[in-house]
């Protein structure tokens, strides 16, 4: 009996050891990412994304990595941690639920994000979604959209059609959005300033610019918008004529001004024919320079070494409308435009 019970030990420990190592090599080969709320989590169970179909807090990365589309919008989800795993994703809609943020600085390949009725979103952060082209938000508390990263952006829709507290944005800037074609701002009371000067306003074919408050009165201030042809704007010529907008039209709306300020380096001549001469009164040292077209495609990729001027040769470029990213050895990203000859 003594040598059968040795025998019997000996297995247990044998099965023992193998579910450890079988356990320690499934949890090496499959990788998970952590969704900390429920009803996120369990969105994903009851669309079929999540394989294990149990809430527990985490979900196989390879369930989620080759998602192309994902709507999880009424659900009453207030947690998008984990949408970081979503490498592949291109449409989002999270509309309809109680989140307070938005960061998707992971999601790369994002081209549509719909994000309407988030009455208590306070922050949406698309300045690593370099592919984006499609953002709609309609009832939120943003008070501040920055899209200057997303040159290939062609429609945004902001504000509701009815009159709110919400929307509580006061100046946009979109003087790098060149791709624009479609601009919807509805009953955004807080609005003051739109910069629109992109350098290719002939393409925005869609724009609606109303406010009013409860009763129909309109909303004061009406808002100032700087456009590329104010005399054109200002005498209702194309495009401008088919604009559907309450604006006074200006040529700085002090916007102009205050994002001079802001920006280190000056660029010149612009338009330019051959070389384009970067300057600054503060930066020094290594700059990590981007051409980039309308397209969104890189097309140069020059490093200088900056001793508070430099010079970048252009002559190889068509003529148009070009973006000129400058990163400083800090990190620090500054967007300017320029017109090649």
């Amino acid at each position: 009996m003594k040598k059968r019970y040795n025998i019997s030990v000996q297995k247990v420990i044998s099965v023992i050891f193998f579910f450890v190592l079988s356990l320690n090599a499934f949890n090496f080969y499959a990788q998970i990412t952590n969704i900390p709320d429920p009803i996120f989590e369990q969105a994903l169970i009851d669309l079929g994304i999540d394989s294990d179909g149990v809430v527990n807090g985490q979900v196989l990365t390879s369930d989620i990595e080759a998602i192309i589309s994902l709507d999880v919008s009424e659900r009453f989800v207030h947690d998008l941690t984990g949408i970081e795993g979503f490498a592949s994703l291109e449409d989002l809609n999270v509309s309809y639920n109680t989140i307070t943020s938005s960061h998707l600085i992971e999601n790369n390949n994002l081209k549509k994000l719909v994000i309407d009725n988030s009455l208590e979103l306070v922050v949406i952060d698309v300045t690593s979604n370099y592919l984006l082209e499609y953002l709609y938000c309609s009832l939120s508390l943003l008070s501040d959209l920055d899209v200057s990263n997303n040159l290939l952006l062609k429609e945004l829709s902001l504000g509701a059609s009815l009159p709110s507290d919400t929307n509580i944005i006061e100046i946009l800037e979109l003087s790098n959005n060149a791709a624009l074609e479609k601009l919807h701002l509805l009953n955004m009371a807080s609005l003051t300033a739109i910069n629109l000067q992109s350098g290719n306003n002939q393409i925005l074919v869609d724009v609606l610019i109303h406010c009013s408050l409860d009763f129909g009165e309109p909303c004061e201030p009406i808002p100032c918008m700087e456009v590329d042809d104010l005399a054109a704007a200002q005498t209702n010529q194309l495009p401008y004529s088919a604009w559907d907008v309450v604006v006074n039209y200006s040529e700085d709306c002090l916007l102009g001004i205050a994002t001079q300020q802001e920006k280190v380096f000056s660029i010149f001549p612009n338009p330019v024919q051959s070389e384009l001469t970067i300057t600054s009164k503060q930066e020094t040292g290594n700059l990590a320079i981007k051409i980039v077209n309308l397209e969104g495609k890189v097309l140069s990729t020059p490093y200088l070494d900056f001793g508070k001027k430099g010079f970048i040769n252009v002559s190889n470029l068509s003529s148009g409308l070009y973006f000129l990213n400058i990163e400083t050895e800090n990190g620090k990203v500054e967007t300017n435009k320029f017109i090649k000859e």
